[in-house]
């Protein structure tokens, strides 16, 4: 049977082609299909279904129409549910169908191609059916549209960038390279390494489109490592003349945070801000621009501003745990730590910024001289992955430390090295705990695991090295452990300072003079220094040993260190 319907139920009927009670006729051959009761019923069916967020229901309906009745807008509108909720593979049969029952129509054949081209079939094939449609294209501007569509589903694909340009560059060939085809060549060829050619295209692309916004960005990109003047300076330019460009406003005040120009930031801030009060992105980005300048408080004003916006927006809710992880972490700079804790208690435990707000967290407790309380927030903090337990109990290591239990302390850091068993500054640290709690044994296997683990690690070589010289044990090993920390880094005071102690308990003076004298120079640590103050006094250069202590003593007149050190010399201030 036929139905009649009112006017407001047209509605979504008319984009289909509606026109009556059967489908109108369009430039494609359509069969001719009465519109029943039935069909109307699965057609409003689908929409409501659309309406109730449903769209797989509406999409499997509109397939099933369409390959019943043979009519082709029914795929389309199937094509266009899978498309609007990025369900591409579900798009590409859509628009498989839409083609087979629309052999000749150019929009079902750029959809079906674009809908494989979203999934990563990026063929050989695939690349002739785009030339083809590029091809048909009967006007320049229709040719680059269709480019621009292909490449634009070529880079959503997640494809790596080489693959989409190889598959991109003989296309934009068909454009001869000119506008969108060298802009799209320009990024890509930037994500894939070859920073030359993209300047390259990049810079055509700007000069074949000089008030393009995207031909500009990507030009001003090219330029802003090695030419930042000249990249801020283009932006300048361009923004004098399209003021009300608000892409090019915010690329000026990047360009600026990439030079600290504080004051043109703040310029640009006059401009922008009163569109951030009703953007939280562009909010947010804005802070993420005067973060970069370390301007705290513009910082902490933008991102207020956000976390206002985004309580209400769920598009933006996502970005609240990073958020208040931010603003706990500019409260914590500036030493507001009861604000920061305020803040850091607010990401939740299933953020990924969880274990560092905790982290944090812990830390201001102990600015607060709560020490306790954060050990307990790191024992009662439950996550699941096992490098952040490494990380919470390392944390707890240091704070245990700090407080003056080297034992619990050394125990923690063991805890935090069993959850991450290969991870270096665990090894290390656990080596040098063991070491103050006179375990040498547990150190020296703490060090020839890192060594195992990280051969190229020279700090590895020369801690172990050193423990061996500070024990008067293994000189030969020592030394080869050494003189392999000084192959790898030739320049560090600390190797130098080692190589020269040893050298210093072999009795070899004349060497150890010549690596301590260059140890001292590079830096002026004070065990270096007190290492020479000896070597010169063990050469009976008393004076010049006295030279380095004096002001030593001078600073710290009461050190028991220093003292007991005159004192096994028998020397006297």
């Amino acid at each position: 049977m036929t139905v009649k319907f009112s006017l407001k139920k047209w509605a979504f009927l008319l984009a289909l082609g509606f026109s009556g009670a059967t489908f109108a006729a369009t430039n494609t051959a359509l069969p001719n299909v009465e519109l029943t009761g039935q069909l109307l019923y699965q057609i409003m069916a689908s929409e409501i279904a659309l309406q109730r967020n449903e769209p797989a229901l509406a999409y499997q309906t509109y397939m099933q129409m369409a390959r019943s009745t043979k009519d082709p807008r029914l795929a389309q509108r199937a094509f266009q549910i899978a498309d609007a909720v990025h369900a591409f593979a579900d798009a590409q049969k859509a628009g498989e169908l839409w083609t087979e029952l629309a052999p000749g129509n150019a929009d079902a054949q750029l959809a079906d191609l674009l809908a494989a081209i979203r999934t990563g079939q990026m063929t050989p094939e695939i690349r002739k059916e785009a030339e083809k449609i590029i091809q048909s294209a009967t006007t320049k501007e229709k040719r680059q549209q269709f480019f621009q569509a292909i490449t634009i589903q070529a880079d959503l694909s997640g494809a790596p960038a080489a693959k989409v340009l190889e598959f991109i560059r003989p296309l934009a060939l068909l454009l001869k390279d000119r506008e969108q085809a060298a802009l799209a060549l320009a990024k890509l060829y930037r994500v894939t390494g070859d920073t030359k050619q993209g300047a390259a295209f990049a810079l055509k692309a700007y000069q074949q489109m000089p008030d393009n916004t995207a031909a500009l960005l990507e030009y001003a990109d090219s330029l802003l490592k090695a030419q930042p003047g000249k990249a801020t300076s283009e932006i300048e330019k361009f923004v004098k003349k399209h003021p009300d460009d608000m892409q090019a406003q915010l690329a000026l005040a990047k360009a600026y945070a990439h030079q600290k120009n504080v004051q043109g930031i703040q310029k640009q801030l006059r401009i922008l801000e009163p569109f951030a009060e009703r953007s939280g992105a562009l909010a947010y980005t804005l802070a993420s621009v005067t973060d970069a300048a370390r301007m705290d408080n513009d910082t902490k004003r933008l991102l207020l501003l956000f976390e206002r916006l985004a309580q209400g927006d769920s598009s933006l809710s996502e970005r609240l745990p990073q958020t208040h992880l931010s603003l706990g972490l500019l409260d914590f700079r500036q030493k507001h730590f009861e604000a920061a804790i305020n803040w850091l208690s607010k990401v939740p435990a299933k953020s990924d910024f969880y274990t560092q707000a905790r982290l944090l967290q812990a830390q201001a407790l102990v600015e607060l001289n709560r020490s306790k309380e954060a050990i307990h927030l790191l024992d009662k903090t439950v996550v699941k992955n096992k490098d952040a337990q490494a990380e919470l109990l390392h944390k707890k290591a240091q704070i245990l430390y700090a407080s003056g239990k080297l034992r619990e302390s050394y125990s923690a850091m063991r805890d935090a090295l069993n959850k991450a068993p290969e991870n270096p500054a665990l090894l290390y640290q656990c080596a040098l705990l063991a070491v103050e709690d006179k375990q040498y044994k547990d150190a020296e296997q703490f060090l020839r695991k890192a060594i195992d683990l990280y051969p190229d690690r020279a700090d590895f070589y020369n801690t172990l090295g050193y423990l061996w010289v500070e024990q008067n044990t293994k000189l030969d090993e020592a030394q080869a452990m050494l003189e392999k920390a000084l192959s790898l880094d030739p320049e560090n005071a600390a190797i130098l300072d080692s190589i020269g102690w040893l050298h210093f308990k072999l009795g070899n003076y004349a060497q150890a003079q010549s690596y301590l004298e260059k140890a001292a120079q590079r830096y002026k640590d004070r065990e270096i220094l007190l290492h020479l103050a000896e070597l010169y006094h063990a050469q009976g250069q008393t004076s010049k040993a006295m030279a380095i202590l004096r002001p030593m003593l001078q600073a710290a007149p009461n050190d028991a260190t220093l003292d007991a050190f005159m004192e096994r010399l028998h020397l006297h201030f």
